[in-house]
């Protein structure tokens, strides 16, 4: 039975599927290039010409060997266990692979790449794994119910081989019996359930939208990591992304292009101690909220003096980033946001799904755009200092003041409120030459630096960064350079953010990728203002976040897309997009339409300006799509003949390489069918064709010889296996020409 056959290869590949979906949810390409290639290689190892698989005895050495490393596995990454559980599940998986392959060994295969699959769905919700998961899905379902008839004839075979007398050799082999189209109705009951699913899936998904059970058990909903972060923890944070996704395109009016610009997202004033930086304990008090389609100003007056940012999240975050202090906000509909005017930034009040908005940034503001937007006097008196590091390890405050010493700088605030101000600035730019010097280096994976000292005891990562270790990436820099600064008088907090540097020349837009997240420093220079200070080196800064564009970055804006929506649309499913969702219920379908034109415009343009296409792009995408749809509707039209060829012709157990050239060789035999069809005289499911033949040779002299020609090439292809000749091919077709013409002067001469 073909089914049956085919049972071990779709086997295979849904356990090689859920080690690529695994490798994708844990972003290993080790783990996908070895067990990839291990598990695809299993098959041609174990069930091709020489079928070698591993002893019994050597899969259990394996196995304890696997089990043995995954101790040590884990002890080196106790921070990431799922990750190593998901290479412990995989070892076991390939060794399963190589061994000889029971009905019970199948299983347990099948719950391993199960297992597989759920690892991955805790640690990903990107798009490629949901595509992936999905295709997993809908295979792994199929494969399921092929191993039911694949178990019950495996266990039929083994009874009825132990109920053979030993010695007797003349049993023939088991052979099932099933109906004619058992295929097909496996097919349609996997259909079924699979439609099943999916349709309670998609009630379930509209009715209970995420989020809606966060905080009952003391968990928190899985979001949408990015390289920003909007906290700082050295301990946990050892690596540094290198994804090159686009997290958004930021469009600036009112600046030069192609400079470094510094999107600030989260101020962090408060070190919590062990590494870890935080805003104070009250911040963003204020509620505001814009009113399209005017932009919603803060305070000052910032009327040709601004600089205009249109931001573009493809990936949306409750953080609204500005490259300068921020004068003024505005969005496309009415939304709410929450301001902080001590570190004059803003958070999304409504759930982080805002993909669209403008700020409006004053790059030199004046001391009463300042007093404008702070509303209040600022407390100069120097309580925004940060002291815990006097606690920590007193040699931090000594290194400040020896190299503010070194400098012929004061070691101490001077006591004149208008000297103290250049003393800040001074002293920061000091500080920082020094963390730029080649005494420290840029490191962004730290996972084998170690935090601990002598007998266990734990060490602050920061003091550990300055006086021992010296290397770190952007937040060991900003960490270090903030606890210098306060622990020598100098009021300074952490900035986390985006740095932006690569220019799209073609969309005019500044192109942020995860990878060009960054931390740094401000430092208060007067009463009202902060100034930025970088301790990483400029070198380091432009070589990590500058433009790569490689061949693939090119291309990734059409993945980029379609990341973004899933993300808004599927992952972040809430209670306000599921109202958004039921109020477009009531839309006419002109504006509907309406609006899918001007989206399709809006598209064109950007692919347009993408790949340089000029006036005549629009013309060659028309003739694009025109072809496109030409070869949809050709292959949907061959696709429904090879379906037809195969019920009429019964070509559904006629495996492989024959059941192909049947299909191409025997178009002719159906043509023929559909000709007589037409005239009236279909042929019977139950008749055989040469007797169809004989009764047309009686009925319909004229048409009946001609189907006797055809019927013996039919026989000729489909029973004796012969591969008919292009001339034998080209005399069918004439004959069904001729056929056609000969019925057609039949019922003329008829009516």
């Amino acid at each position: 039975m073909r089914l049956l056959r085919v049972f071990p290869i779709l086997a295979n590949a849904v356990v090689l599927l859920s080690i690529v979906g695994v490798s994708i949810a844990t972003g290993s390409i080790g783990l996908l290039l070895v067990g990839g290639v291990l598990a695809a290689l299993s098959w041609y190892v174990t069930e091709g010409p020489r079928g070698r698989s591993l002893p019994d005895w050597t899969a259990n050495i394996l196995i304890v060997a696997a089990s043995l490393n995954v101790i040590v596995d884990l002890a080196q990454h106790t921070d990431d266990v799922l990750a190593v559980l998901s290479r412990f599940v995989v070892l076991l998986t390939l060794i399963k692979l190589y061994q000889h392959k029971s009905p019970r060994d199948y299983a347990q295969l099948l719950g391993l790449s199960m297992l597989l699959m759920l690892v991955g769905s805790i640690q990903s919700n990107n798009l490629l794994f949901a595509v992936t998961l999905m295709l997993y899905t809908v295979l792994g379902l199929y494969v399921l119910l092929l191993f039911q008839l694949y178990a019950a004839h495996e266990r039929n075979r083994s009874a009825r081989r132990d109920a053979i007398p030993a010695g007797y050799r003349l049993a023939p082999s088991l052979q099932p019996i099933v109906g004619r189209r058992t295929a097909y109705h496996l097919r349609a009951l996997m259909i079924f359930i699979a439609a099943g699913g999916l349709a309670a899936s998609a009630g379930l998904f509209l009715l209970f939208p995420r989020n809606i059970g966060e905080g009952l058990i003391g968990t928190q909903s899985i979001g949408r990591r990015t390289g920003y972060t909007d906290e700082v923890n050295l301990i946990s944070g050892t690596r540094i992304t290198g994804s090159r996704r686009v997290v958004m395109n930021l469009r600036v009016t009112g600046t030069a292009p192609r400079q470094l610009l510094r999107l600030r997202g989260a101020v962090l004033g408060r070190y919590d101690g062990n590494g870890r930086w935080s805003r104070s304990a009250v911040h963003h008090q204020h509620s505001i909220a814009t009113d399209p389609p005017a932009l919603l100003s803060l305070g000052p007056d910032h009327a040709g003096r601004g600089i205009t940012q249109e931001f573009e999240m493809l990936a949306p975050s409750r953080t609204i980033f500005s490259t300068a202090v921020p004068a003024a906000i505005g969005t496309s509909e009415r939304h709410r946001f929450r301001f902080d005017r001590r570190t004059l930034t803003i958070l999304d009040a409504e759930a982080a799904r805002l993909n669209h908005y403008t700020v409006t940034a004053l790059p030199e503001p004046t001391t009463a755009d300042l007093h404008a937007l702070l509303g209040r006097t600022p407390d100069s008196s120097g309580a925004l200092i940060v002291k815990q590091f006097d606690l920590i390890d007193p040699r931090v405050r000594r290194l400040a003041q020896d190299l503010l010493a070194s400098a012929d700088l004061d070691d101490r605030p001077p006591p004149d409120e208008q000297r103290r101000w250049a003393w800040n600035r001074a002293g920061a730019a000091e500080l920082s030459r020094y963390l730029q010097s080649a005494r420290f280096r840029y490191e962004t994976d730290l996972r084998d630096v170690r935090l601990t000292g002598p007998g266990g005891s734990s060490r602050d990562p920061t003091v550990q960064f300055l006086f021992e270790t010296r290397i770190g990436h952007c937040e060991y820099f900003a960490s270090a350079l903030a606890a210098l600064c306060n622990t020598a008088g100098i009021p300074a907090r952490l900035v986390t953010g985006y740095v932006a540097l690569e220019y799209d020349e073609r969309s005019g837009v500044y192109v942020v990728r995860e990878s060009n997240a960054h931390a740094w420093v401000e430092v208060q220079t007067s009463p009202y203002r902060w100034e930025t200070f970088d301790p990483t080196p400029p070198g380091t800064l432009h070589n990590i976040h500058g433009a790569r564009n490689t061949r693939s970055d090119r291309w990734r804006w059409v993945f980029d897309r379609w990341e973004s929506k899933w993300s808004n649309h599927f992952v972040g499913f809430d209670h306000r997009a599921q109202r958004r969702l039921l109020a477009s219920a009531d839309l006419g379908w002109l504006q509907r339409l309406d609006d899918a034109l001007y989206a399709t415009r809006q598209w064109m343009d950007r692919v347009n300006r993408a790949f340089y296409l000029g006036p005549a792009g629009y013309i060659w995408m028309g003739l694009v799509a025109g072809a496109i749809v030409i070869a949809a509707i050709a292959v949907w039209t061959r696709l429904r003949r090879a379906a037809r060829l195969r019920t009429t012709l019964t070509l559904q157990h006629v495996g492989g390489a024959a059941q192909h050239r049947m299909l191409r060789q025997l178009g002719f035999y159906l043509d023929m069918l559909t000709v007589f069809e037409d005239a009236g005289v279909p042929k019977p499911r139950w008749q055989p064709p040469l007797e169809y033949a004989d009764m047309l040779d009686r009925e319909h002299p004229r048409g009946g010889s001609i189907a006797r020609q055809l019927t013996g090439l039919f026989y000729a292809a489909r029973y004796g296996r012969r591969n008919l000749s292009p001339d034998e091919l080209a005399r069918a077709d004439t004959l069904v020409q001729q056929l056609r013409s000969a019925l057609g002067q039949e019922k003329i001469d008829r009516d």
